[in-house]
């Protein structure tokens, strides 16, 4: 048995009627949707992050009524740092861990509100490391918003996960049980970029944002020109994990970078 779990992130959602440095990000968090469940339906959707660029109430309900609208199936949110979490925990987005099948899917919070570096602190640590105590499944899959190796945007690696090397060791550590680890894979957004990396010994997956994406490589701020994306990750029972990412090549970007 297989599950198809849809990843989508960096939604910056906008107050209605406006833009954001000239996409229409509500549109394209949509386009993103309506072809995803086109291809499947999902079994769960996870989305890392950056929900919000303007972070209200009504924003925050109206992206998980948008969600809503396509899929009912299982959901898990996490802060990204243009989110502010108790504004989300107000307008009712879940953000506990999901048991799918033979899978736990964990939420790791590498946010602050509102402030681009990613934190981690003591009580990030604890509240992840209960999750995995308590995670059912016989395999795990971390998300979270901020990256945790270089991506060689350095206008970008300034604000990743610290040691990152670290604290993947760390996190597997956590999730044995009968003298294994069951860590999987670490999920996140934050790049606006497609990642398919490794972390020590764990694949490590960055997802491209449903609306506008950074340019690979770039030195300082650069906006590519390459459509809305989002990942699909199939989960086996045996603890194997196929991913790959989609575009929707029928939503055009057209950045205006003074809009």
């Amino acid at each position: 048995m297989t599950l198809n779990v849809l990843q989508v992130s960096d939604c910056h959602l906008v107050v209605p009627g406006a833009k954001l440095i000239g996409v229409d990000t509500q549109d394209s968090l949509e386009a993103v949707l309506a072809q995803a469940v086109a291809e499947q339906a999902p079994d769960a959707v996870i989305a890392s992050g950056d929900l919000a660029h303007d972070p209200t109430r009504d924003v925050y309900s109206r992206f998980l009524d948008t969600i809503r609208r396509y899929s009912d199936s299982p959901l898990m949110c996490l802060p990204g740092n243009h989110d502010v979490l108790g504004v989300m925990q107000a307008a009712g987005l879940p953000l506990a861990p999901l048991q799918l099948g033979a899978w736990s899917a964990v939420p790791f919070d590498s946010h602050e509100d509102d402030k681009p570096r990613a934190l981690v602190n003591a009580a990030d640590r604890a509240q992840v490391a209960a999750h995995l105590a308590a995670a059912g499944g016989e395999h795990c899959l971390i998300a979270t918003h901020h990256h945790m190796i270089e991506v060689n945007c350095p206008w970008l690696d300034c604000d990743m996960i610290q040691n990152g090397q670290e604290l993947i060791e760390w996190l597997s550590e956590c999730s044995v049980r009968d003298g294994a680890s069951r860590l999987r894979s670490v999920v996140f957004g934050h790049v606006h970029q497609i990642v398919d990396a490794t972390c020590g010994s764990v694949p490590v997956h960055g997802v491209p944002s449903t609306c506008f994406q950074f340019l690979p490589r770039s030195e300082k701020f650069a906006v590519d020109t390459v459509s809305p994306g989002y990942r699909w990750l199939t989960l086996a029972d045996d603890g194997g994990m196929t991913t790959h990412v989609r575009r929707v090549d029928s939503f055009p970007i057209d950045v205006q970078l003074n809009a």
